[in-house]
This record gives C-alpha cells, structure tokens and sequence, in this order.
C-alpha cells in the first residue's frame, strides 16, 4: 500500500512528462498574468506620456539651439554625419540631401520636412562652414512639405568650392536648429 503522499506525487510526475499539459503550463502562466492587470489601463504612462519623453515636441518659436554648438558642427565625409550630435529643436521630420561623391562644380543642398503641411512657410537659414573654417550664409523658404534647393557655392554670396569636408546647418529663421548635413568639395 503506497504512503498517501506518494501516489498523487506520481500522478502529478506522470502529468508533467505528457507532452499535453507541458504545452498548457505556458499558455496558463500567460493567462494568470493577464487577469492580474499586467497591461491595464492605469498601471503606466499614456502614450502621450511616452512618446512626450522619447521624442519632446518643438516649434518654429522653439528656444534657439546655443548658436556656440552650432559653430562647433563638422561633418566627417567617413561617417556621413556632423559631429557633435544635436538633436533638432524646430518641429517636423527633417530630411536633407547633399553629394555623397567629390563635389567640382557646384553643391545641390537640399531640406524639406515631410510633416510640412500646405501653405505653410518656414523661413530657413543655410550656413555652410568651409575645410578652412569660414563660413558662407543663405536664406529661402520653406513650403508645406516641398524640397527647397540651393547650390553651392552659386547661391552663397563670396563663397567657392575647395578640398575637402563642407557642413551645412540648417536653422529656422528665428534660430531653431534644423538638421546638419555635409559635403566634400574636390
């Protein structure tokens, strides 16, 4: 006769090792956390909470990026990006295109903000810092979600094409930081 104990120990020892109940366990573990509230509403952040901390919103009227770290801005022609990082103040999603390639005649720069919306105006400014350090300044207008083109050096006033790694900031007219971008002048 089996102590009393013991056999309900077996049984439970048999239950295990059939392939149905291991297949189960998970799906009732996942289960016992969902009726405990795990994912409830009220037991975090909103999602405007969330997406406030990851990504906090700007304006046109943002305050102005320390124009000091602007000054500081390179673009390395290794890693196609400026250095040191800022993070954009203006509102929007940002895109800029600049030559990937060595650069003799002339620099199609390029931004629009994807976010833009019809009949709205951005007034931009474009500094472009040469290898030799100086820098060259330009302004246009930024439409809704529409591409604005300069060229370089034809639309910036005294400016000409040398060797060697270009940046190009991009600031909204009030001095928000935009993006920064680059090019290598041959």
């Amino acid at each position: 006769m089996p102590v009393s104990g013991h056999s309900s120990l077996r049984l439970v020892s048999q239950q295990l090792t059939h392939p149905l109940p291991r297949l189960l366990l998970p799906a009732a573990l996942a289960a016992s956390l969902a009726l405990t509230g795990c994912g409830a509403q009220g037991s975090g952040p909103s999602m405007e909470e969330l997406e406030a901390r990851i990504a906090p919103t700007a304006d046109a009227s943002a305050p102005a990026a320390d124009p000091s770290a602007l000054a500081e801005l390179r673009f390395d022609t290794e890693s196609l990006a400026c250095d040191p990082r800022i993070h954009a103040d203006a509102q929007g999603a940002w895109e800029t295109s600049a030559p990937r390639t060595e650069v003799s005649q002339g620099a199609p720069l390029k931004l629009r903000n994807t976010e833009g919306s019809e009949g709205t105006d951005v007034p931009v400014d474009i500094t472009v810092t040469t290898p030799g350090g100086k820098t060259h300044q330009a302004e246009a207008t930024l439409s809704g979600g529409e591409w604005i083109e300069l060229s370089y050096p034809a639309d910036f006033s005294g400016a000409s094409l040398a060797a060697g790694a270009f940046t190009v900031v991009w600031t909204t007219g009030e001095g928000a930081f935009i993006a920064c971008d680059g090019f290598r002048g041959a």
